[in-house]
């Protein structure tokens, strides 16, 4: 048997009912209701405490103790409603007083800054996909055990552990990955499991930075290759006499028609700019058109350039029908006028426009 100082600072206990009411069953997903709606208003809440919590411990080494107590009354209750919703009790979740499902957590004296948040997410990598495996299971033993109150009166006792120690290793981990302590949660259902050891730790923390690792590369990889390209080839002396249509250079782009329509190289804007010694500017003019009923914005961050000597250079000005970007326009076409400055003795070699928050951009290369 474990001592009380061995167990895991944050436990979670559940009275086994010997029997329980097959109306309430029937009817529990509506007699729920109620409490699920304020249980999503208080977790809405409860985001500011967590923040709260996290700037203490980064700037103090420990959470004061009256929020650490706000924060486990606002999960005790959560655990309260969850439980009764998977068929744990019958009892319905009082606000506070006694409940069959008994939610506690020891307060921490210290707290180490470091841990706070990233530290604590990529180590808790392995406990997530474990306990991905164990709620399949879980629904498994929620849908027998519902039928079996139905029928017999009562859930079978085993299934009902089970379902009461995946909740129990989902509130560890979330006390653990809240910073509500710095002790790394078992892998283990059993109420009276202690802290996991410190090779346990060390191989979960390895396993979850290299998944880590892996998943942040493949949310970049996949971000990169949503990015489709158009790709059109324009001649730069011919842009920049004027010759270039619009309907050659036309890119849809999120419902905007987009066209490269002309060039001025160097672009004289005395007295408003002046280019630093040894630079010129460059004015370009691109058309859009939206036909749609949403609102289109247009910023100076969507546009780069590149020289030839593979220098990239923002906007020094962008402005869309006689006014400084960001422009917003829907139903209309505007015409943009955005000016780079790059080295006497470079050319151009590509115009980047790809809008804000969109997966899709048109880069113009010239010839």
């Amino acid at each position: 048997m474990s001592t009380a100082e061995s167990i895991y600072p944050v436990t979670l206990a559940v009275d086994y009912p010997e029997s329980q009411s097959r109306l309430k069953t029937l009817l529990r997903l509506f007699l729920a209701i109620p409490v699920l709606i304020f249980a999503a208003i208080v977790n809405g809440a409860q985001n500011a405490v967590i923040l709260g919590i996290w700037i203490a411990i980064v700037f103090r080494g420990y959470i004061p103790r009256w929020l650490f107590n706000f924060q486990v009354a606002l999960m005790r209750f959560q655990v309260r409603v969850w439980s009764y919703f998977l068929l744990l009790t019958d009892t319905y979740p009082p606000f506070e007083g006694d409940f069959p499902i008994r939610f506690e957590a020891q307060y921490p004296e210290r707290l180490a800054r470091w841990k706070v948040l990233i530290w604590k997410a990529f180590t808790s990598i392995p406990h997530f996909i474990v306990l991905a495996f164990l709620w399949i299971g879980a629904l498994f033993a929620l849908v027998i055990g519902w039928f079996a109150i139905v029928i017999a009166g009562r859930f079978p006792q085993g299934l009902h552990g089970y379902l009461a120690g995946v909740i129990r290793w989902g509130m560890r981990v979330q006390a653990y990955l809240l910073s509500l302590t710095d002790e790394y949660p078992p892998f283990s259902l059993s109420p009276e499991a202690g802290p996991a050891g410190r090779d346990t730790y060390i191989v979960s923390s390895v396993i979850g930075w290299l998944l880590g690792a892996g998943i942040i590369a493949a949310i970049v990889a996949v971000a990169i290759a949503m990015q489709e390209t158009v790709r059109v080839d324009v001649s730069y002396a011919d842009l920049t006499a004027g010759r270039v249509a619009s309907y050659e250079t036309m890119v849809e782009i999120s419902g905007v028609d987009v066209a490269l329509t002309d060039a001025m190289d160097p672009a004289d804007l005395l007295p408003l700019l002046i280019p630093e010694d040894n630079m010129r500017f460059i004015a370009f003019q691109i058309d859009l058109e939206a036909e749609g009923r949403f609102w289109t914005t247009v910023r100076d961050s969507d546009f780069r350039l590149k020289d030839s000597d593979g220098k990239w250079h923002d906007p020094e000005l962008a402005v869309a029908s006689g006014r400084v970007m960001p422009v917003k326009f829907k139903k209309s076409a505007i015409q943009a006028t955005v000016i780079f400055e790059i080295d006497d003795d470079a050319r151009p070699a590509q115009l980047k426009y790809q809008p804000f928050g969109e997966g899709r951009r048109v880069i113009y290369e010239f010839e």
